[in-house]
């Protein structure tokens, strides 16, 4: 399961036995891991004068999102593709903390190379099948 830590933006893939909470690789921060479900539908009770919630909730998997980057990821790198200058670039940078403008770099950095590796292998797929003068068959 694809986890990342609300402390220091870092993502990575969780496969420990815990239903609860995972430790950041990075910085060692306790992830809730109940924060990556999304509640479908809930039933709230009052008993013994305190409040219980219970829910059913789905596991939501990064991998079953349509896209790579989340919408603040994609709006600073729209925002910055629409510079024509350096100033230009100061000025959309300056819009935020510098935290989490650190933050949203990493994870950006991160992305893109997942992409660019991503990239290197199927151009080694092509690579192989052109050389081997693979062909699709004919259906």
């Amino acid at each position: 399961m694809e986890l990342e830590c609300k402390n220091c933006g870092y993502e990575w893939n969780y496969k420990g036995q815990s239903d609860y909470y995972a430790t950041c690789p990075n910085c060692h921060y306790k992830v809730n891991i109940k924060a990556q479900a999304e509640v479908i539908s809930s039933n709230e009770t009052k008993e013994h004068h305190r409040e219980e919630v219970s829910a059913e909730v789905k596991v939501v998997h990064p991998d079953e999102k349509n896209h790579r980057f989340n919408s603040k990821e994609n709006q600073l790198i729209n925002e910055i593709t629409e510079c024509d200058s350096s100033e230009e670039m100061k000025e959309v940078i300056s819009k935020y903390d510098q935290v989490e403008y650190n933050v949203l770099k990493k994870k950006i950095k991160d992305k893109a190379n997942r992409i660019k590796n991503d990239l290197r292998l199927f151009e080694k797929v092509e690579n192989v099948l052109e050389s081997s003068n693979w062909k699709y068959s004919e259906l």
